[in-house]
């Protein structure tokens, strides 16, 4: 029978069913590459140099990293040990950090978040349990976790971002708990049946699961419409359901309550988009030039710019468009890649493309504001100018919200929801590697790694300005359409 690993006990614990399919059914594809991979890679990676010590190697396998464990720690462990691997029965782990002192150990647990967070205890008390199964004498057990106060003031000088938390009170009284469940997971990974198990909210707590599909395609064919994309909706989507409703054409009038949800019903019953366009009144009385504002930022586990924090939202990249007249469109971007952190060119360009007077239209506002008002923070020199131009943000989400809703976009007001219902051109489907912006955080990472191919760097460039370009015409078009102007670019 295959191991329980820490990460099998983990994903068990979320869902045997979940288990099962890991053991029996893989999924034939690797996950997703994601900013908190890299992040969590980036992160252990630096724990490693702030207290250097012995690095079990994993890339022969977890049985040749547990032999490799055993020589090390027959041979007078070093004082850390990266990587240990250890096999109690059929229960084994790789620990992040076993830190040895005279005879007794401590284990830490690296996570990347910036505080304890509930699943990770589970995670170290499964550790805790195979560690002391094979005699390691183990009396402390943290969280090692990212301090979001550190600053980095010089480069290379990581001290401080890591913060350990006691928890070893917390793993101890889950131990017997977590030995249970081992016991009752490896007769889930025994069976040759899957679990007979519903999909409900553990799909996506603590971790969104990877077999969402499969389930969801074992569970039938699912509504064109379902009833649960009633915004905010999930108390009216399950008394529904309970009524034996699954599509929200089939709902009756009277069973929706609330204005939002019976515009939404009305829409999608009839196929008629809503429009108020008096809600929209204000937006035609604006004067010109307007302007149209996206920024792309990255977050950060390990800060690379001085001056900057853990996960503090830089940007690197930012698309303007603006409309001088109803017959004059243009637009502006700035992209850094080599220059990224010098976040007074950024704003240099910026300041220098948009308009000194008129509206500075963006969609969810308030992230435009905060790297506006971030910037300011950082450059005293730009301060006012940068925050004369926060001030003059207007954002098109609330109005859109208020004044339009077509059934397709089936419960989002997303921009990416909206824009394939008013021009169907500007779908983001349509775009080539990158997008969304989890997926435009990705390609800079990949622009800015050594060995990347001249053609790959000018794909993803191409695709990075593409992207941005997209959110700003975009955010034109939808306050023509709003409007009731021509929606052409």
């Amino acid at each position: 029978m295959a191991w329980l690993t820490k990460s099998r006990f983990m994903s068990g614990r979320q869902c045997p069913k979940r288990l099962w399919f890991e053991v029996h059914e893989p999924l034939d594809e690797k996950p997703l590459e994601t900013m908190p991979l890299i992040n969590g890679r980036m992160f252990d990676d630096l724990v490693r140099t702030l207290h250097p010590g012995t690095v079990i190697s994993r890339e022969r396998g977890m049985p040749a990293a547990i032999a490799e464990t055993a020589r090390v720690m027959s041979a007078g462990a070093a004082p850390i040990l990266y990587q240990p691997a250890f096999r109690f029965g059929d229960l084994a782990v790789i620990a992040d950090v076993l830190r040895r002192q005279k005879h007794e150990f401590a284990l830490v647990e690296v996570k990347a978040s910036t505080q304890v967070k509930d699943e990770h205890i589970p995670d170290a008390a499964f550790q805790a349990l195979v560690l002391r199964g094979v005699k390691i004498p183990l009396t402390r057990v943290f969280v090692g976790h990212v301090d979001n106060q550190f600053l980095l003031e010089r480069a290379g000088d990581y001290a401080g971002l890591l913060t350990e938390v006691d928890v070893t009170d917390r793993v101890e009284a889950i131990v017997p708990e977590v030995a249970d469940n081992a016991k009752a997971l490896q007769g889930v990974m025994a069976s040759t049946r899957v679990p007979a198990i519903a999909m409900g909210p553990q799909c996506l707590s603590p971790y969104e699961c990877p077999f969402i599909p499969r389930c969801s395609r074992e569970r039938g064919p699912i509504a064109e419409y379902p009833i649960d994309l009633l915004p905010r909706g999930a108390r009216a989507a399950q008394a529904l359901a309970a009524a034996g409703y699954l599509d929200l054409r089939d709902v009756p009038a009277d069973r929706i309550t609330g204005d939002l949800h019976r515009r939404v019903h009305a829409a999608t019953v009839t196929g008629v988009a809503y429009l108020d366009v008096a809600a929209t009144a204000g937006l035609r009385a604006l004067p010109f030039p307007r302007a149209y504002l996206d920024f792309e930022t990255i977050s950060q586990a390990v800060p690379e710019i001085i001056g900057t924090h853990p996960y503090e939202q830089l940007p690197f990249q930012w698309s303007l468009h603006v409309e001088a007249s109803p017959a004059n469109l243009w637009s502006a971007e700035y992209l850094a890649i080599e220059s990224f952190g010098d976040f007074a060119a950024l704003a240099r360009s910026l300041l220098k493309a948009v308009p000194a007077t008129g509206p500075v239209f963006a969609y969810n506002a308030a992230f435009e504001r905060a790297v506006l008002e971030g910037l300011a923070d950082r450059l005293p020199e730009h301060s006012q100018a940068l925050l004369a131009v926060a001030e003059r943000l207007l954002d098109l989400l609330p109005i859109t919200k208020d004044a339009y809703y077509h059934r397709d976009m089936k419960g989002s007001w997303s921009i990416k929801a909206v824009l394939p219902t008013i021009a169907p051109e500007l779908d983001y489907d349509e775009l080539k590697d990158v997008q969304e912006s989890g997926a435009a955080q990705l390609a800079f990472v990949e622009l800015r790694a050594a060995g990347l191919s001249k053609e790959r760097r000018e794909r993803l460039t191409q695709a990075l300005r593409e992207y941005c370009r997209r959110d700003t015409l975009g955010l034109v078009m939808l306050r023509r359409f709003l409007c009731g102007e021509s929606a052409s670019a």
